[in-house]
């Protein structure tokens, strides 16, 4: 069975069992290691996604090979996948280079061009079997994800009826009142419109902005149809304040691999512990 079929099962299996992959995005070589480590320990299947920016400033053909080389390492069972992609070139050029997963963010436009963006890349991809992720409604919130300020971000059903109906997209993203980067107050997750979702169309379902949402609340998502739920501000910030605290004890000429030793330990932490919230 191929990379790409096996994902598409296992989404279908999550859905179909009211279960759910944790897809972690991660910035670099060092980050994106302590996720398969930590995949590779569990035994649990993850999306590792890079966004817009990662892809741009590492490349997708680097990306792709840290990927495939992890797997190889560590024996860990995760899927390169292209988050937020707001252009159809990036999700064509990732695709190229072996990511058995994309996702076309055409939320900030008009449903129309939504729906013409997610077609094209469906078509591009189906001869490859690569599984495509869209978005209706708007995940709020600023980050390198993306984020939406409009008031106006719930998903509407009919909306996702036609956008599946006329693409035939395998998975999609859902604005339901989670917003990427950390949450200034509880969120406020609009299960009836999640339900109504599920109800209307059979695709898995995809919980952005994981960051910060309660251990219940994923729960409670993923029993009303969410397959996927993504978490990156979570796994930056535990990153990056690992390095910071690293550096300041090592004082003058720090190494990096000494710096890493005390990092990744924690970062690890971090993902453990969504992993049992997601899985």
């Amino acid at each position: 069975m191929t990379e790409t079929n096996m994902l598409r099962q296992l989404f279908l299996e999550r859905r179909n069992g009211r279960k759910a992959i944790p897809a972690f995005n991660y910035s670099d070589m060092w980050d994106l290691k302590a996720i398969a480590e930590t995949a590779a320990k569990t035994g649990e299947a993850v999306l590792v996604a890079s966004n817009p920016l990662v892809a741009d400033m590492i490349g997708v053909g680097l990306c792709q090979a840290m990927v495939e080389a992890l797997k190889a390492q560590t024996g860990a069972r995760m899927f390169n996948h292209l988050d937020h992609s707001s252009t159809v070139e990036l999700c064509i050029k990732a695709i190229d280079v072996g990511y058995p997963s994309v996702m076309i963010d055409g939320s900030a436009f008009d449903l129309e061009t939504n729906i013409r963006m997610v077609k094209e890349v469906v078509t591009y991809a189906s001869g490859k079997g690569v599984v495509v992720e869209a978005e209706i409604g708007k995940i709020k919130g600023r980050g390198a994800e993306g984020g939406s300020q409009d008031e106006d971000f719930l998903a509407r059903v009919e909306d996702a009826i036609e956008l599946v109906r006329k693409t035939r997209v395998d998975t999609l993203a859902v604005g339901i009142g989670t917003a990427h980067g950390f949450y200034a107050s509880k969120p406020e997750i609009n299960f009836d419109r999640l339900g109504e979702i599920a109800a209307a169309i059979p695709n898995p379902l995809v919980l952005h902005g994981g960051t910060g949402i309660p251990d219940a609340d994923i729960r409670k998502a993923i029993s009303l149809g969410i397959a996927k739920v993504n978490v990156g501000t979570m796994i930056h910030c535990a990153y990056m304040n690992a390095v910071a605290d690293a550096l300041r004890k090592a004082g003058q000429n720090p190494y990096t691999l000494d710096i890493m030793r005390t990092v990744l330990p924690k970062v690890k932490e971090v993902l453990e512990d969504r992993i049992r919230a997601i899985v």
